[in-house]
């Protein structure tokens, strides 16, 4: 009798029923732009995008065309248009390269709008440890076994990781696209529950042939403190410890979110044999 009453109490805690709830969402203030670039140290093309925020899930942003951009330092003034294909996306005229510890200043104008912010960029740190990886011979494909330490106190970056397995044997004749995949790796001075408890991620596997670049990005703290609100919002989000949700830090004037960096950047590249 006793194990029969255990059964029904157990059955009774798992029965529920669900009934249609009907939010009435306030919709966001959608009034402002959203702004990412960083300025690094290679001399290339650099790049800013402005966009408008989304107001619905998984929505499409909507590009902001027709701006002024400009970015300068006590140096230089460079000016920037915005390209063709890929409207809000806004490119130098001319390539330069940032130069470590300088200041540089971002100036758009929007329509009657002003929108500034101002970087500082950060020194590349050449001496850096290559991601770890190997091979598993159940599938004969390779596997990253260890990542950058989340945790340094003192120094901050971002690890862009770049695997192209396009020209690998056997996948020639592949589309490129399906080829290639990027992960992102952070080294903050927090340490965060939420991190330590992340939801899983997609593992990623790729063959012998593949061209690994792994790509080291040194963060000024406040870039660091932007990139850590970010996570707590998105990637560490939905694990055992969830924080409350609250305004991501921007460095941009007022009408204006998302940040404005200055990397220096080191790179290192290797072929998974």
């Amino acid at each position: 009798m006793k194990k029969l009453l255990t059964y029904l109490l157990f059955l009774l805690l798992l029965v529920s029923c669900e009934e249609q709830t009907d939010w009435d969402l306030k919709k966001a203030d959608t009034d402002f732009v959203v702004v990412e670039g960083i300025i690094t140290n290679e001399l290339k093309v650099q790049s800013v995008t402005i966009m408008k925020p989304v107001i619905s899930l998984n929505g499409i942003p909507e590009p902001v065309s027709g701006a002024t951009v400009l970015v300068s330092s006590n140096l230089l003034t460079h000016t920037f248009h915005e390209d063709l294909l890929h409207p809000g996306t806004y490119l130098s005229d001319k390539a330069f390269t940032g130069i470590r510890n300088q200041t540089y200043s971002l100036l758009i104008t929007s329509g009657s709008r002003t929108y500034s912010s101002k970087a500082v960029l950060s020194p590349a740190v050449q001496d850096f440890v290559f991601i770890n990886y190997q091979k598993d011979a159940d599938d004969n494909k390779y596997r990253f076994v260890s990542s950058p330490f989340p945790y340094n106190p003192s120094i901050s970056a971002m690890y862009e990781v770049l695997l192209d397995w396009s020209s690998a044997p056997g996948y020639e004749n592949e589309n490129p696209d399906s080829c290639r995949a990027k992960l992102y790796y952070y080294t903050l001075p927090t340490l965060d529950v939420s991190e330590l408890f992340a939801p899983g991620i997609e593992k990623i596997t790729f063959p012998s042939g593949t061209v690994i670049t792994e790509r080291r990005y040194s963060l000024t703290d406040e870039h660091a403190a932007f990139l850590r609100a970010v996570l707590l919002e998105t990637t560490w989000q939905g694990g055992y410890f969830n924080t409350a949700s609250a305004n991501i830090p921007t460095n941009l004037s007022s009408g204006a979110m998302g940040f404005f960096g200055a990397c220096g950047v080191a790179e290192k590249r290797e072929t998974a044999k």
